[in-house]
């Protein structure tokens, strides 16, 4: 089951990833389709939220114990994915959103700015 935490909340959510977005000036980019209404969406996703993958694989039988064993939740920070792009509304009461990295030619103008404060 994979889910995210955004805002101290947990979704159940479906999340992919490119690492060359072509719509999306070639930087690499998660979408993240889940139960969520449009406006709330919006107003959730924003540029530099922290979030983060919960990903926990499915029980599984050891041969050893001859038990089953459910696996523990794993969490992989995305928050280096600080960009919120497009929001999709699919009409059925889901939504995907895109977060995305900074590209190099971005952190590089960052970086300058930086250095003529």
């Amino acid at each position: 089951m994979t889910q995210i935490t955004l805002n101290n909340q947990t979704y159940d959510a479906t999340v992919s990833g490119t690492s060359r977005d072509t719509a999306w000036g070639n930087r690499e980019s998660k979408s993240i389709t889940l139960a969520m209404d449009y406006e709330t969406a919006m107003a959730t996703f924003v540029d530099d939220v922290p979030w983060s993958i919960l990903y926990q694989g499915p029980d599984y039988y050891d041969p050893e114990t001859q038990q089953m064993v459910t696996p523990p939740v794993k969490e992989y920070d995305n928050s280096d994915y600080c960009l919120a792009g497009d929001v999709t509304d699919h009409r059925d009461g889901t939504i995907t959103v895109k977060m995305g990295k900074p590209t190099a030619a971005e952190i590089n103008q960052i970086l300058m700015e930086a250095m003529t404060r």
